[in-house]
């Protein structure tokens, strides 16, 4: 094979590599590429940012999703001068070649959160009434 020739085709398979990984982005909003696996990604804590582009939430809310399939749910909010802390418990899965995160919670519902972007410190969803929902790794 020339030089020529070679050249020629590290170029062809480098303009395919290129539009192969810019055409599988698995999540609406990203990323294209990560190096880091989708559960590696999920695992830990997460705070939530804002809901339905309102920005400012009253309280805060905490998810805690365990490399082991735990999950952890957490409302903490001011009422009167008083806090409050309220926590659910459950099992978390992924479902729909992993596109969505199954909730099962220890007191019997189950929710559906489709991932629309998943990245190591970014984390938005949209749950089953179609709410969107941004949270940031803590």
């Amino acid at each position: 094979m020339t030089r020529k020739a070679s050249k020629n085709l590290l170029l062809v398979a480098t303009v395919v590599t290129i539009l192969n990984f810019q055409s599988c982005k698995k999540y609406d909003d990203g990323p294209g590429f990560s190096l880091r696996s989708v559960t590696n990604r999920l695992t830990g804590e997460w705070e939530v940012t804002d809901i339905q582009g309102q920005g400012n939430i009253d309280g805060e809310i905490i998810f805690e999703f365990d490399k082991d399939g735990d999950f952890k749910q957490t409302y903490e909010y001011n009422y009167y001068g008083s806090t409050y802390t309220y926590t659910e418990n459950g099992e978390w899965s992924f479902e729909d070649g992993k596109e969505t995160i199954e909730l099962d919670f220890d007191n019997g519902l189950r929710q559906d959160l489709e991932i629309k972007r998943l990245t190591n410190s970014e984390f938005w969803f949209e749950d089953e009434d179609n709410i969107e929902i941004e949270l940031e790794k803590i």
